[in-house]
């Protein structure tokens, strides 16, 4: 037994399948680009009526009494376009006019609405012999030309020879019309060959074979030598034609089909769009001016260099001069935060991806305004909204449906609705994302043309977009947009205003006094002028003592939330203990006190143990401990706050180590915050370890710790995957994080507070020792601290 295909399965892989009768323009028209037309391809609509004026001639015999024959014709003339091709024009006219009855004029305009209404994709590309229509054209799921195209990916061409590959293309004409034509010829053939398709048969057969419907190509009449062609004429057409509708769809789809914003192309296909006789235009390219004038920008590239993966964002905003900045990403970074660390799957999937590169271009549409060789400001608002949208391409071609309208595929609309500051919404932006078909072959599209088919290659795309736009992005441009603020901020200075609010003050009572000579009015209004002003200089009183206030504010955030983070570490290690425990005296029987409980016993002991070296730690965080320096030993300091990770050492392969010159070096500090560097630093280590671990299973972590004197500091190392000597002052601003956004809560906080700490003991904390286990990286801290008070 086999799978036996019915009739109506045919009709689901076509008019079903085929989401929009713009997207069946678009398979039609990438057949013309597969052909290798030299000319490109024409579109040409003959609408004579349209669908809806024929239904509605029709509605009229069942819903009108004392309807005549004439008055049917007569209407249905009334409704003819007025630019309809003559030739159809008149042979719709003569089939209405011959109507002997009503039920005969039924049956006469359906059948020249059938025949006087359709679409005609004509190109030059190499055609379709007899056995072309015969073997290929008529297979459902041909492998003509995927074996071509997994020929070239083979060969490591850089192109694809083709765009379609599935085979079910072709079937798109049934979304537009039942009935199709199809004339073609290759450059060796002596005649024309011929197939026509009655899609309504499928619909009659229905549950019978596909094979009861025959289709048999024919040979036409004699063609010229040398001449390759295909003509496709769609007719009995489903949908009611306009020439708005047509230029909607040419302006929103297909001036969106090949990559609007390749300037550089030398000769970019044809499409030409016709209506009647008319040509409609369309708007093939962005216009320049406008994305050179964009209020921000970010470009990137994602590539595989020397089988590693590496993603250089460039980001730029000429709104609020922002300095232009460059991230750069490698292995490490990437696999954090693509989500596969997360999602426990492999660092692998980051190669298969393939390389892409993207740009986007950001307006803030409150601050739109007139721009040279554009147009003026309501211009540029229009040709905005007709180009917002990022767009996938491939091979300079779309993927539908990415860009349209409404379609938001990375998720930014989102990401805007839950951020604050600056919207990068997809309403705001334009752009682009450039793939392959042999760079990129695991990004394939799904058979009804509705995005990419859902694999880990595309979530990774979408989900380091994701990040580029809203994070890095978003935050470049809030920090641009805060500088600027901050630069009018920084000049505001409370001595100097407080001094010119009483000269203010003293002039306003002088020219009071000077008024109150001459002024013969109501006395009362002097004094209302003279409290308005005392209650503004109140105000500004208010403000500056809300200013101080702000900043004392800051300082006490800082501790509460690197208390926080102590509180998430040790709720994890109890949670860890505690479901220990509960498995553990789970195994010990109600009764039984022999050897085996004296073990359980024992074990619990232990992790009761690492709950009290846990909760030991955070003693000294109090707020009344954290204000109160006192001569610290470091090594017992350091020795403490490592017995408390033992167990977690343990579970992430993780050897740790202190060497000291001298046990008794001690130092004037707030233990407290010196605690709280230490448990910052042993977390990044450990997350940044397993990464490194996931692409080397057999890496064993180490974390080295030495204590130096004259002058006293901490050297705090790890073997991990370092960081970027570019990043050396970056990872320590607030809410800087590379890990994925989903699970970083704290979103960065980690080091700042470290340093801020770090700065609240009088002393600092730096990367140093570039390039000690890794080129050009970062993989040991420093922190200095003060010698303790004799």
């Amino acid at each position: 037994m086999s799978f036996e295909i019915t009739a109506r399965t045919i009709l689901h892989l076509g008019a079903d399948l085929i989401s929009s009768d713009a997207v069946a323009l678009y398979e039609l028209i990438k057949n013309s680009i597969d052909a290798k037309s030299t000319t490109g391809v024409d579109v040409v609509f003959e609408i004579v009526i349209r669908s809806s004026d024929v239904s509605t001639v029709l509605d009229m015999i069942e819903s009108r009494d004392g309807v005549t024959l004439e008055i049917l014709k007569a209407e249905t003339i009334n409704r003819i376009l007025i630019n309809a091709p003559d030739e159809l024009k008149e042979k719709f006219v003569a089939a209405v006019q011959s109507a002997k009855s009503i039920a005969d004029f039924k049956l006469k305009i359906t059948e020249a609405y059938r025949w006087c209404n359709r679409i005609v994709v004509s190109d030059s590309g190499h055609g379709m012999s007899h056995d072309d229509l015969k073997y290929v054209f008529l297979t459902i799921g041909t492998t003509s030309r995927a074996k071509a195209v997994n020929d070239s990916l083979s060969a490591g061409n850089e192109k694809s020879p083709y765009l379609g590959e599935k085979g079910v293309g072709r079937l798109s004409a049934m979304r537009l019309g039942k009935h199709l034509r199809i004339e073609t010829a290759t450059v060796e053939d002596d005649r024309t060959n011929i197939l026509v398709i009655d899609w309504s048969e499928f619909e009659r057969a229905y549950d019978k074979p596909a094979s009861s419907v025959k289709i048999t190509p024919e040979f036409g009449e004699r063609k010229k030598r040398g001449v390759s062609f295909t003509r496709v004429i769609i007719s009995d057409i489903s949908a009611a034609w306009t020439a708005d509708r047509l230029l909607n769809i040419a302006r929103t789809q297909i001036s969106r089909m090949m990559d609007p914003f390749s300037w550089a192309e030398k000769r970019r296909f044809q499409v030409r769009l016709e209506f009647n006789g008319t040509a409609v235009d369309q708007v093939k390219v962005v216009a320049k001016g406008l994305l050179d004038n964009a209020h921000g920008k970010c470009s990137g590239r994602y590539e595989i260099v020397s089988g590693s993966p590496k993603l250089t964002v460039n980001i730029e905003s000429s709104l609020y001069d922002g300095p232009k900045t460059e991230h750069v990403f490698d292995l490490s970074d990437l696999y954090a935060q693509s989500g596969l660390k997360q999602s426990g799957q492999p660092h692998s999937i980051l190669k298969t991806l393939g390389p892409f590169t993207f740009e986007f271009y950001w307006y803030n549409r409150q601050r739109l305004k007139a721009m040279e060789g554009v147009g003026d400001r309501e211009a540029v608002r229009s040709l905005i909204k007709a180009w917002t949208g990022i767009c996938l391409f491939r091979d300079g071609y779309r993927v539908l449906p990415y860009g349209d309208a409404g379609d938001d595929w990375l998720g930014l609309d989102r990401e805007a609705l839950a951020a604050s500051g600056y919207k990068l919404n997809t309403k705001q932006l334009i752009g682009r994302v450039n793939i392959s078909r042999n760079n990129n072959p695991k990004l394939l599209d799904q058979t009804n043309r509705q995005g990419l088919k859902d694999c880990p290659e595309s979530e990774v795309l979408v989900q380091l977009l994701n990040i580029v736009v809203s994070r890095w992005w978003h935050d470049y441009l809030n920090d641009a947009g805060k500088v600027q603020k901050r630069q009018t901020e920084l000049s505001f200075d409370s001595i100097k205003e407080s001094s010119a609010v009483d000269t203010l003050e003293q002039r306003t009572k002088a020219t009071l006094k000077a008024i109150r000579r001459d002024f013969d009015g109501d006395a009362r209004l002097l004094e209302q002028v003279k409290d308005a002003f005392l209650e503004v200089k109140e105000a500004h009183a208010r403000a500056v003592l809300r200013i101080s206030t702000v900043e004392e504010e800051k300082d006490r955030l800082t501790q509460l939330a690197g208390v926080g983070l102590m509180v998430e570490v040790i709720a994890h290690e109890l949670t860890r203990a505690t479901e220990l425990t509960q498995v553990t005296l789970k195994r010990i029987g109600k009764k039984s006190v022999d050897e085996e409980t004296s073990a359980a016993f024992k074990v619990l002991g232990q992790q009761i143990k690492v709950i009290q070296k846990r909760l030991h730690t955070l003693e000294p965080l109090s707020v009344s401990a954290r204000q109160r320096r006192s001569n610290i030993n470091i090594c017992d300091v350091l020795t403490y706050v490592l017995d408390a990770h033992t167990a977690q050492f343990e579970r992430h392969r993780i050897s740790a180590s202190i060497a000291a010159n001298s046990k008794m070096a001690s130092a004037f500090i707030i233990e407290g915050h010196m605690v709280q560097i230490l448990e910052n630093l042993i977390n990044n280590s450990i997350y940044w370890i397993d990464v490194f671990r996931c692409e080397h299973t057999n890496f064993q972590g180490e974390i080295f710790i030495e204590i130096l004197e004259s002058p006293l500091r901490i050297k705090y190392s790890d073997n991990g995957p370092g960081i970027p000597a570019a990043r050396q002052e970056s990872v320590f601003e607030a809410f800087y994080s590379t890990k994925n956004t989903s699970v970083s809560r704290r979103q960065g906080l980690g080091l700042y507070i470290a340093r801020q700490n770090a700065e609240m003991l009088g002393g600092g904390l730096y990367l140093v020792d570039v390039g000690r286990y890794r080129s050009d990286r970062f993989n040991t801290f420093e922190l200095e601290l003060k010698e303790s008070k004799e």
